[in-house]
């Protein structure tokens, strides 16, 4: 059961492995996790092991945040290169799907800045 925090955060439990561990997020960003869960067809606990096998140095929360807008970013690049590519000569093209998945996009941007920002290489 979340347990509010106030504002707009709450704390949930979560297994990172075989380890129960509670993060403290904003509504809005248990949201989105919720909807990237759905999206990749993972558990809120799967995602969040995923996340904490790449942080280096920060908080899990944090890691979660920069992890989210990381992964909604590949989205909206995805839509925009989709767009850019829209046939002018009145024949549709039948649409691609990304290879790889934004997940897996998104967790080797995420683990590639935690290591440039935290100085390893």
């Amino acid at each position: 059961m979340p347990k509010e925090l106030g504002g707009d955060r709450q704390r949930k439990n979560i297994m990172i492995g075989p380890r129960r561990t509670s993060v403290s997020l904003e509504d809005r960003v248990w949201d989105g996790l919720v909807d990237i869960c759905r999206r990749e067809e993972l558990s809120i606990d799967d995602l969040c092991t995923r996340v904490n096998e790449r942080r280096l140095a920060s908080s899990l929360s944090s890691s979660l945040r920069v992890f989210q807008l990381t992964y909604f970013r590949i989205i909206v690049e995805n839509a925009e290169r989709l767009l850019s590519r829209r046939p002018t000569d009145g024949f549709a093209h039948p649409p691609q799907t990304a290879f790889p998945s934004p997940l897996e996009v998104a967790l080797e941007r995420f683990s590639t800045d935690q290591k440039r920002f935290s100085g390893e290489n």
